[in-house]
């Protein structure tokens, strides 16, 4: 019987084999094609029909047209009309494509649906690839989020296969009329959704910009992700092929400029707004009392788990209790470089029974909003809208007397304020919250209102600052 290998013929291996070619960058060469001759010359003849049809249009009168509303506009013909190449020139704002992991997107009720509700009044088109695995193949791939938004999920079958499906539907949907459709491409994150949208404006010749938010230069969560050496590959990769990067956090631009200091120029950090009202009116997705049911008070612990985090006084602060109180529980959720530090410290205080590490979430309302108290120790000014998140979850606080805590509450009225150090001041605080369930609800209370009457709230300046950020894409050195 003949021997053959039809390895080649399996597309979870193609698809593997296919990563690891593009993070070798050895397609570069193959299929990386910015624009091919034939596209640039239909590109050519279309601005000289284009310039053509302008001046014979300005020597007529000009027609009287129907007024019409955008709403109105069928969504193919929204999508199919003449694509618009790199240069802004002739209208205000830019199309926009973003590949993410987020699914939440479609969810109405979720920030990041809300996030996508008012960025797309600063784009003239907002197109977002969601690469998305086990979806069914009876699920709509096209959805028609808002008038100017659209929403496009690969369903994958398997991972191997994510960012190939991924490419694929950007060149399905937003390939046509001899063109691509989107100015600038946005990665969402330094593994799958960035890999895509490097490829995708690597061979359209877009703009490509880079979105960090996760903390990439921590091993512990590095070690903690499916694929730890391909993520690691996909972090080297797309750091040194980044034109344009945007961090969440001044810690994490200082990596990335550590990473590579040539970057330093075009690597901001994303503004920030404090959208209060949507954390207030956020229903839960995940319970911690559901989660954890072996726990009757549940403590929250949320931080990046630095040293400037302080999160090993608020173990310390809290082991008093928990060993005094068995169906006392502690919640600690994040990715930092000292959480296997954490968890041995737990061991050596005898308290690893009641103590719960979990990785940092995308959104932690949800956990603050069904905790029943929140210690918040940190120095770093990247982690002060957890604080704020809590206040306005109505979760009792535990803070730093001498960060945005101590500027917005009194101790003793809104909030439990003790210096980070101080291990008895949290245990203490945490012990009055312990024993009082009526001054836990006013402290709550208090906080929540304190923060809606002094944080400002201006919206449309942070929509302005994010759009001015993704648009330095385009012209880095403005």
């Amino acid at each position: 019987m003949r021997n053959t290998d039809d390895s080649w013929l399996n597309p979870t291996k193609r698809a593997k084999d296919y990563l690891n070619k593009a993070l070798e960058g050895d397609i570069e060469a193959e299929d990386l094609v910015v624009l091919n001759e034939e596209v640039k010359k239909k590109e050519e003849e279309r601005k000289k029909a284009a310039e053509e049809k302008a001046r014979q249009a300005a020597l007529e009168p000009a027609p009287v047209v129907e007024e019409t509303h955008e709403d109105e506009v069928a969504v193919d013909e929204a999508r199919f009309s003449e694509p618009v190449l790199m240069e802004v020139t002739d209208r205000e704002k830019i199309r926009l494509l973003i590949v993410t992991k987020d699914v939440s997107i479609l969810e109405e009720n979720s920030i990041s649906y809300q996030k996508i509700a008012g960025e797309r009044t600063m784009f003239y088109e907002l197109h977002i690839v969601i690469l998305n695995v086990g979806g069914s193949k009876t699920d709509d791939p096209v959805i028609r989020l808002f008038e100017n938004v659209w929403v496009y999920r690969t369903n994958s079958k398997l991972w191997w296969t994510l960012i190939y499906d991924g490419y694929k539907v950007a060149e399905s949907q937003l390939v046509f009329s001899g063109g691509f459709r989107a100015d600038i491409v946005v990665g969402d994150d330094l593994f799958e959704a960035g890999l895509v949208a490097w490829y995708v404006a690597k061979k359209h010749g877009r703009p490509f910009q880079l979105h960090i938010g996760e903390d990439f230069f921590d091993e512990t969560f590095v070690e903690e992700h499916e694929h730890p050496m391909l993520y690691r590959l996909a972090v080297w990769y797309l750091i040194r092929h980044a034109g344009s990067v945007r961090t969440h956090t001044e810690f994490q631009r200082q990596s990335v400029i550590e990473e590579r200091p040539d970057l330093e120029a075009v690597t901001e950090v994303l503004p920030t707004y404090y959208d209060l009202g949507v954390w207030r009116d956020l229903e839960p997705t995940v319970d911690l009392h559901v989660k954890y049911p072996q726990f009757k008070f549940i403590i929250l612990h949320v931080s990046s788990m630095r040293p400037t985090s302080h999160a090993l006084e608020a173990l310390v602060g809290a082991a008093a209790l928990l060993r005094r109180y068995p169906t006392l529980g502690l919640v600690m959720v994040g990715n930092g470089p000292l959480r296997a530090d954490l968890e041995r410290q737990a061991i050596a205080l005898g308290v690893q029974n009641q103590v719960e590490f979990e990785p940092m979430r995308p959104e932690v309302i949800s956990y603050m909003k069904t905790a029943n108290v929140l210690i918040q120790l940190s120095e770093d000014a990247s982690e002060e809208s957890l604080v704020l998140e809590g206040a306005v979850s109505k979760v009792p606080l535990v803070a730093n007397a001498s960060g945005i805590a101590g500027k917005l509450f009194v101790d003793g009225e809104s909030a439990c304020l003790c210096a980070p150090s101080d291990i008895a001041c949290v245990t203490n605080g945490l012990n009055r919250y312990l024993n009082e369930n009526q001054e836990r609800s006013s402290f709550a209370i208090n906080a929540s209102e304190i923060v809606f009457e002094r944080i400002e709230q201006d919206y449309g300046a942070y929509l302005e600052a994010y759009r001015e950020s993704v648009e330095r894409a385009i012209l880095p050195e403005s």
